[in-house]
């Protein structure tokens, strides 16, 4: 066997060092952003951090125009005159969530967000939301959430009534028993011989006195033993397949959408990132004569390594804020109506408008979320796939929108008379959402809502 060696062309791909350094700040969330620059500060000495002004300091000086600004030199981010934002509820941080896996607070979350209801009742739901443990369970008292959310208790109750009816079975329950009886009657059973003996002899049952049990319901003993074994394939944490919300996951929203006049504006929230300058002292350095070869072409790097540092910072942030000026105008009815008000929106349509590739939006849009006066939700929420085109009833409808509807049209079913697949299917087509069965039970199923066999109340 002999050896050769045959040259061959081939063509690839590199990325640059500095190319890939952008690439990742564009896909990374604010907080983990926080740390990496944090890291750039400590390893690159040309680096320092900008002090912010106090409150108590003299007023910043009247903004210069930053148009002939060398970017290469300046200060990062550049502020600019923004609409003034309103103060934060305090309670509105419960609706940060992290970002992988999702947790019980994401998932209910999403669940309220697209159900229909007074402010009263939604702020009154979050709340009992955010009082939830780690197994679903409610850990506060109905009239502590209505002294906390300034509403009443039946106010109270109907939000319990409500977060009780989303996905999984048995959440938001005071009790095992209570959750136990959500999930039988989210399989139509609340009353069947389970769910009485959940509600009169729970002891007995714990102590497994199928005796006793079958004497005092004068049900026969095998359908006693039946109904405990029913009971027994229920969970009693219903919030444990769920992650835990651990303050170390969180995530902060990267902007807020506020009000000015008829139209919404985005604004990037710039107190989260530390302001990044490089320092007139290395500058004076580099710029002595006087100074060694070594140290100059020392500083030369470390200084063209902040300076593409900063300018991937600027894109970065650049990027975003076109990004999010488009979700405002294109989705400014969600702004003001609701999820219901979603329009359909593709990121190469995104792309198109900002004047950059799909898959830089794709960045853009990764682990990011954004505060509206409906919850803080991913940015990821406001794409939404169109189902169908124009018809002679209205424009194509959204994903989201048709979830909505969906939710809406179950919500006012006759209980003893449930829809089938078949016949919401027939109920969206009338409202010209072009939609198959198939992806009715897909979305049934991400919205919680049992097959109609199982939604049916005698």
């Amino acid at each position: 066997m002999s050896l050769s060696l045959q040259p061959s062309l081939r063509q690839t791909v590199s990325i640059s060092p500095q190319i890939q350094q952008s690439l990742q700040l564009l896909q990374t969330p604010a907080l983990e952003l926080q740390n990496l620059l944090q890291t750039e500060l400590q390893t690159n000495p040309v680096l320092e951090e900008e002090l912010r002004p106090t409150e108590a300091s003299d007023p910043p000086p009247e903004e210069e125009d930053d148009s002939s600004v060398d970017i290469r030199d300046s200060d990062w981010p550049i502020s600019s005159s923004r609409v003034d934002r309103p103060k934060l509820d305090p309670r509105q941080a419960l609706l940060e969530s992290k970002v992988l896996p999702e947790s019980l607070t994401d998932h209910l979350t999403s669940q309220l967000t697209l159900t229909q209801t007074d402010p009263a009742t939604h702020t009154a739901a979050t709340e009992i939301i955010g009082n939830l443990d780690e197994d679903g369970f409610l850990q506060a008292d109905l009239s502590e959430i209505a002294t906390a959310t300034h509403t009443s208790l039946p106010q109270v109750e109907h939000a319990l009534a409500l977060v009780q009816s989303f996905h999984p079975p048995g959440i938001a329950a005071r009790t095992l028993p209570e959750a136990l009886l959500l999930q039988l009657q989210s399989h139509g059973l609340e009353d069947s011989l389970g769910a009485r003996i959940l509600r009169d002899h729970f002891d007995l049952l714990g102590k497994r006195k199928f005796t006793e049990i079958a004497n005092a319901t004068s049900a026969p003993l095998e359908s006693v033993q039946a109904a405990a074994e029913t009971i027994a394939r229920l969970s009693p944490r219903p919030g444990s397949a769920f992650a835990p919300d651990r303050p170390d996951l969180v995530v902060r929203p990267e902007a807020t959408f506020v009000k000015d006049g008829d139209r919404w504006v985005p604004q990037i929230e710039g107190d989260l990132l530390p302001r990044l300058r490089i320092s007139d002292t290395y500058k004076d350095i580099l710029g002595d004569s006087s100074s060694d070869e070594q140290t100059r072409s020392y500083l030369k790097e470390r200084i063209r390594s902040a300076r593409f540092l900063l300018q991937s910072l600027e894109r970065r942030q650049e990027t975003i804020q076109k990004l999010l000026e488009v979700i405002a105008h294109r989705q400014s009815d969600y702004f003001s109506q609701g999820p219901s008000a979603l329009h359909p929106l593709t990121m190469s349509e995104v792309a198109q408008k900002v004047g950059v590739h799909e898959t830089t939006i794709g960045r853009a849009v990764a682990n990011k979320y954004v505060r509206t006066p409906h919850g803080v939700v991913p940015l990821r929420f406001f794409f939404a796939t169109a189902l169908g085109g124009e018809t002679a009833t209205g424009p194509a409808v959204a994903n989201t929108q048709a979830k909505q509807i969906l939710a809406e049209i179950v919500g006012r079913e006759t209980p003893r008379k449930p829809y089938s697949d078949a016949a919401l299917e027939e109920m969206l087509r009338e409202r010209g959402i072009p939609i198959a069965r198939r992806t009715i039970a897909k979305y049934r199923t991400e919205l919680g809502i049992l097959p109609a066999h199982l939604r049916r109340r005698s």
